[in-house]
């Protein structure tokens, strides 16, 4: 186990190079300039701005720059707001996405596992299909469009739930739906397909010749060995409410990580762009690994190796 989690945490470390490296020579290559004559009035404004930002040096060596700043911890200064670190922008933005993702986690979570259940388990086809109907919507429908829809709806025009901030828990609601919709499509379609194999399986069938109740057998055997599939699912669903909560963020005018993230690209402020992007990086390798050891935990014919 703990040469599995040396190779992987170092395999993360190059990952994170490569994102990196290919984020900031990219964003380099985009025609543009943080640095205009908008904010800054005169030929030597400009000129002590890029001096002060590094940007009258050489890419590579600006590229150098920056991954030794990283290195010790230093993340850099907001080009567009003057004193504001990048840190500060990740420490203030992300405790708001992860509350927001947190309860679109377990909603995705409950939701999910319910209708995959339900549909693998139902004698009706009328519950099968509805389950999978609300499954394929959630896949084809893309999050932004569903969280204009959601807001336009229950917002604008029957004023059930607020939409601007996350005030109350009532906020909450419609950027989490938004958010966990095409997860409860995922986890909905691998619990049936892993609940209509593990139920086949000659363990189930023993259990319930032996007159063990019903639901004993379902909660107790079937879900629990076909919940390996989810699991192994869920750590990247994670990660991806994190980091696909960009623009349900802007949407719905929520102060966190996302629409930092949006409002950087737009203004080009360069080391917000980079920070954004490490962390969010750092998110996603983590959550990965994570997912690798408890899917080992849970199912001990998993090797990792």
């Amino acid at each position: 186990m703990a040469k599995y989690l040396i190779k992987r945490i170092l395999i993360g470390i190059v990952t994170l190079l490569i994102l990196a490296s290919a984020t900031f020579f990219l964003m380099k290559a985009t025609p543009g300039s943080p640095i205009s004559g908008e904010k800054y009035k005169t030929a030597e404004a400009m000129a002590a701005a890029r001096e002060k930002y590094n940007l009258d040096k050489p890419v590579f060596e600006q590229y150098l720059i920056y991954v030794n700043g990283v290195v010790h911890g230093d993340l850099g200064e907001s080009m567009v707001n003057e004193g504001r670190s990048v840190t500060y922008y990740i420490g203030t933005g992300f405790p708001v996405t992860a509350r927001l993702a947190a309860v679109a986690f377990s909603f995705a979570i409950v939701v999910g596992l319910t209708l995959g259940t339900t549909a693998a388990l139902s004698q009706k086809k009328w519950l099968n299909n509805l389950c999978m109907f609300i499954a394929t919507i959630g896949v084809s429908v893309p999050s932004f469009l569903i969280a204009l829809l959601l807001q336009v709806v229950f917002g604008l025009k029957l004023h059930i739930l607020p939409f601007i901030g996350l005030k109350t828990p009532a906020n909450y609601v419609l950027p989490a739906l938004a958010l966990s919709l095409y997860p409860i499509s995922m986890i909905s379609r691998l619990t049936r397909t892993s609940m209509l194999e593990v139920m086949k399986q000659d363990y189930i069938i023993l259990a319930r010749s032996k007159g063990t109740p019903y639901k004993k057998v379902i909660i107790k055997h079937a879900l629990k060995n076909a919940l390996l599939p989810v699991i192994t699912y869920v750590g990247p669903a994670f990660a991806f409410m994190l980091t696909g909560s960009l623009v349900v963020e802007t949407i719905f005018s929520i102060p966190g990580i996302g629409s930092s993230f949006v409002s950087s690209v737009v203004n080009r402020d360069y080391p917000l762009i980079m920070g954004m992007t490490v962390f969010l990086g750092i998110l996603i390798i983590t959550f990965n690994l994570l997912t690798d050891v408890i899917s080992a935990v849970v199912d001990p014919r998993i090797k990792l190796q």
